[in-house]
């Protein structure tokens, strides 16, 4: 006997089973080659490569400084551009961390949709200065937003609206890299929606060991943060090359060691 209940459960389950047939599939042209990316909300569309809104300089950072063999740490994934990009020759590892849930879910698809499974390694953990559970502070739930924040309602532009919260393990960057199996970074990329410096007070020995780092400098970044952000680069043997400061986006800045 079928009940009413199972009834609607049977219905539920198809018609899930239909919207996830029908999720668009987006391929963006590289140099490097096509990137495939699902589509879960209006956020996980990705820009086109060569605009100025995808961060070019990013992608050039990525042609230019990652070796066959190194390692990338990308720290605030999102939905894995980035990632996917670096990971495209098969011959480097990326260790792809992004908090929200909801781009989690779509990083992780992307990654698999790609096939990028064996070069990308991807945790739903937040950087923090130290190592504790944290909310994240939503100011958009929907995979692929930006500017949400951990540990409060401020970002690098002020306070906002919170519109959900989602509890989250925020580690060290020093600490996850004495994780067994997770590898050490020759280069990491920092774009965290304006928590850079929290990040960095964490990650004092393996900023030491890096070749170099790509930081989002902007808003308060840029204004209150940016004098103690480069005396801990600078204690850990990192100096800026200014010719990356105006490229692209305007919005990075390159730390290298010489």
């Amino acid at each position: 006997m079928i009940t009413l209940g199972s009834k609607q459960r049977t219905k539920a389950k198809t018609y899930a089973r239909l919207a996830d047939s029908f999720k668009e599939t987006l391929s963006m042209e590289t140099d490097k080659g096509i990137i495939n990316f699902r589509i879960d909300s209006a956020g996980s569309v990705p820009q086109t490569f060569n605009s100025e809104r995808s961060e070019p300089e990013t992608f050039q950072w990525i042609r230019e400084y990652l070796k066959s063999e190194e390692t990338l740490w990308d720290i605030g994934a999102n939905v894995g551009m980035f990632s996917l990009y670096a990971a495209m020759g098969k011959d480097n590892r990326v260790l792809a961390i992004e908090p929200s849930a909801e781009s989690y879910a779509t990083l992780n698809a992307n990654i698999r949709l790609n096939c990028l499974d064996k070069y990308i390694q991807a945790l739903c953990f937040a950087g923090n200065s130290q190592t504790s559970l944290l909310n994240l502070f939503m100011k958009d739930s929907a995979s692929g937003a930006s500017h949400n924040s951990i540990g409060s309602n401020t970002n690098q532009f002020g306070e906002f609206e919170v519109n959900g919260y989602q509890s989250v393990i925020a580690i060290t960057l020093d600490d996850l890299s004495q994780i067994e199996g997770v590898p050490s970074p020759n280069h990491i990329k920092l774009d965290i929606d304006g928590k850079e410096l929290e990040i960095l007070k964490g990650a004092t020995k393996t900023l030491s060991e890096i070749e170099s780092i790509l930081i989002e400098i902007e808003g308060n970044n840029l204004d209150e943060n940016l004098t103690s952000i480069e005396d801990i680069l600078r204690n850990a043997g990192l100096t800026e090359d200014d010719s990356w400061r105006n490229k692209g986006s305007g919005r990075n800045r390159l730390y290298r060691r010489k």
